[in-house]
């Protein structure tokens, strides 16, 4: 959220890649878009900005995909020029506007991903690469006590100049990280679509507490969750992971679930994208929807700006 025309991203056009759209993240009410791809990903290579298509754009002779762990230190990006925070009655956005201002623009690019958190050196990488945050894995938690992850994550946080979103995806049924774990939760958490079967909108709405609780006490902050594809045939990709209903009945889920999270102070992302529920896996490919414009406005959009509202 850099509003002042004079902190360097300007209109210049660096040709290779443009990185692609994301889901949304909803904190304490405001709307955020962070980058999905890890930081070593993009590390030395060019960013430029274009303020009329609102792309980030980055080039480089090579884009190779190299990590940052078999890379040399990142190129060192210019300092953004000095100006004064943007004026705002609200606290939050104020803070957020002096440390803008305080940031070198290599800085501002780092806060803007969500990396994968590596295997080694995590905390020291934080410093490093200036991160927004680190989303964790099975790996992260497998075999592992409370305490150890505690401490794990808490290391991640005491590297960070400005706090770390710690993300998971903790959605329940075939897609749990931590309650996989019996040192963390007895059994893994169940699916939407079987929590509402077993006791409908209260089942949902105590299981949505019980997980933002239990992430919180590990030191997490952001939970990937809800899946707000609409999707209603078993044969759909997507279709184990969604609640398996209607849009007007996945948008109430959409609401209960983001609602609950927002009382229990946990950030929410919005997946994956509308249009995803009756579509083929992205993971493996790429999923074409011919459908007319006035399907998606009357159905997949639905879920999705009820999480936004």
């Amino acid at each position: 959220r850099d509003r002042s025309p004079s902190r360097g991203l300007g209109d210049v056009y660096k040709r290779q890649y443009t990185l692609r759209s994301l889901p949304v993240i909803k904190l304490s009410g405001k709307m955020y878009l962070p980058a999905e791809e890890t930081l070593s990903s993009i590390m030395g290579l060019t960013y430029s900005y274009n303020q009329q298509t609102k792309e980030l754009q980055v080039s480089d002779s090579d884009v190779s995909g190299n990590g940052a762990e078999n890379s040399a230190d990142p190129t060192e990006l210019p300092e953004t020029e000095e100006s004064e925070p943007v004026k705002t009655e609200d606290p939050v956005e104020q803070r957020a506007e002096e440390l803008l201002t305080g940031m070198t623009l290599e800085e501002k690019v780092g806060q803007m991903f969500i990396a994968r958190c590596p295997e080694t050196d995590a905390a020291s990488k934080v410093t490093q690469y200036h991160l927004g945050g680190y989303i964790l894995f099975a790996r992260d938690f497998t075999g592992k006590t409370k305490e150890e992850v505690t401490a794990a994550i808490q290391s991640y946080q005491n590297a960070a100049k400005v706090p770390l979103l710690i993300g998971v995806d903790e959605e329940g049924g075939t897609v749990n990280r931590v309650s996989k774990n019996t040192n963390l939760r007895k059994t893994p958490f169940a699916s939407s679509q079987e929590l509402y079967t077993a006791g409908g909108w209260d089942m949902i709405q105590s299981d949505t507490q019980e997980k933002c609780q239990l992430l919180q006490s590990l030191g997490i902050n952001l939970n990937f969750a809800p899946v707000c594809d609409v999707s209603q045939d078993p044969q759909d990709f997507i279709y184990a992971r969604s609640f398996g209903q209607d849009a007007e009945q996945t948008t109430e889920y959409v609401r209960t679930v983001v609602q609950t999270m927002s009382q229990e102070q946990m950030g929410s992302v919005l997946k994956h994208f509308p249009g995803y529920g009756n579509n083929s896996d992205t993971h493996t490919g790429i999923a074409y929807d011919e459908r007319p414009i006035e399907r998606f406005v009357n159905s997949d959009f639905l879920p999705f700006q009820a999480g936004i509202d």
